[in-house]
């Protein structure tokens, strides 16, 4: 299918298929110590209930427009998603279904490590004999762990996992929890959820020393500070009218955030008046699963779902710099006052020039089956992967006249 909104003279997006079924995607962050060297890494988990299941590691070269690949067998069972630690590439979470017949647990989380040697080049070496993951340990909780698990955002010292109505925080280090809350919209002013429904998923702010984190349950969204020993919601969001499916913090404003839901909508918001939206989009014709902001440009905003469709939108209203230049938060007051004058400083010094409106820039339509998963890549601010139910892996790149009218 071709992508509409998108030039003839665009390049052609790159296509991996893989044997099995498959949902679980991330992006993986590789620093070289020593060189100047990043490599575009994505990383798959197939779900499969009849063969065991690969972590498939992808490379992929702008030059040439090719993939490097290496696999990796996952014997615990069809991965529901698949995380990367955000300083150490080699160490990665799974949340799975075990397949044996005697298992406990619907799903688990577990701990693996890839091989010394992926910190280099995929491009020539020989994965032909799949080798097993490295196991270093199961978060084990009380209750089936929820199909996400989210690295600390900051340096990747903590994992947040969830079960049912409850949150936990488990330290890396020493393999155990250090802080758990119960998400309970009863205890609490808001509109109680129905006494059945559970968390569907979770996020990590990387905010206010990544001390926000906010868990998607039923159509609402519930934000905790995990400093306070409060049980009150540091915000609430009446976010959808039907389930919401994701949630993404903006990386460079620390009030923005944003929404999706099986009401085909995504959302925007401004968490200091959280009772209404700041934008509404609704660009999907089916569940929109997955919602991303770009972590250097966070204008650009990717959405996927049941529609086989990938959404690329501008949010231009809600960035952190409407051309390109994100603001240091460390270099600025957080405050509400300091990030207002930031807000109007950035209207002022684009005056007079030609202001990019909040829209739908291209709607990719290279899947034939449910998007579940796009994620942008973590070293290179233009290029983002897809992942169809069915298998197959798209490779897709910002449109040259979006990147150009962010840059120039």
């Amino acid at each position: 299918m071709d992508s509409i909104g998108r030039s003839s003279e665009e390049e052609s997006p790159l296509i991996y298929g893989l044997e099995h079924q498959a949902r679980a995607l991330c992006s993986q962050t590789i620093s070289t110590i020593g060189a100047d060297v990043t490599f575009v890494r994505f990383l798959v988990g197939t779900q499969s209930l009849q063969t065991s299941n690969q972590v498939h590691l992808l490379e992929y070269s702008e030059e040439t427009n090719n993939l490097s690949k290496a696999f990796f067998k996952h014997d615990g069972g069809e991965i529901w998603s698949i995380n990367c630690c955000p300083k150490n590439p080699r160490l990665i979470t799974t949340c799975y279904s075990p397949t044996s017949s005697s298992r406990t647990r619907d799903c688990l989380c577990s701990l693996y490590e890839l091989p010394s040697d992926i910190v280099d080049s995929l491009a020539d070496k020989d994965y032909s004999t799949p080798p097993s993951l490295n196991k270093l340990c199961d978060f084990k909780s009380n209750s089936n762990v929820g199909r996400t698990s989210i690295w600390q955002p900051e340096d990747g010292n903590q994992l947040m996992t969830f079960e049912d109505r409850k949150i936990i925080l488990w330290d890396i280090e020493t393999k155990q929890s250090t802080w758990s809350t119960a998400i309970d919209p009863t205890s609490s002013t808001t509109k109680a959820s129905n006494k059945l429904t559970k968390i569907t998923t979770i996020r990590w702010s990387p905010h206010s020393n990544c001390s926000i984190i906010a868990a998607a349950l039923g159509n609402n969204v519930y934000a905790r500070d995990i400093r306070c020993k409060s049980s009150s919601f540091a915000f609430y969001l009446n976010a959808h009218s039907q389930q919401v499916r994701d949630v993404d913090f903006n990386p460079n404003a620390q009030y923005y955030m944003a929404t999706c839901g099986d009401d085909c909508e995504y959302k925007f918001w401004d968490v200091r008046n959280p009772t209404t939206p700041a934008i509404t989009m609704l660009n999907h014709s089916h569940w929109v699963w997955s919602i991303r902001y770009n972590q250097f440009h966070d204008q650009l905003v990717l959405t996927c779902s049941s529609d086989s469709r990938v959404n690329l939108t501008r949010i231009n209203s809600l960035a952190s710099q409407p051309f390109g230049q994100l603001v240091d938060p460390d270099e600025s007051d957080l405050s509400e006052v300091g990030d207002q004058s930031v807000i109007s400083n950035n209207t002022t010094s684009n005056t007079g020039q030609n202001k990019l409106e909040d829209e739908l820039i291209c709607s990719f339509e290279e899947h034939e089956d449910s998007v579940y998963a796009a994620e942008w890549s973590a070293s290179d601010p233009w290029i983002f992967a897809s992942l169809s139910y069915d298998g197959r892996l798209v490779i897709n790149k910002v449109p040259k006249k979006e990147k150009f009218s962010l840059l120039f």
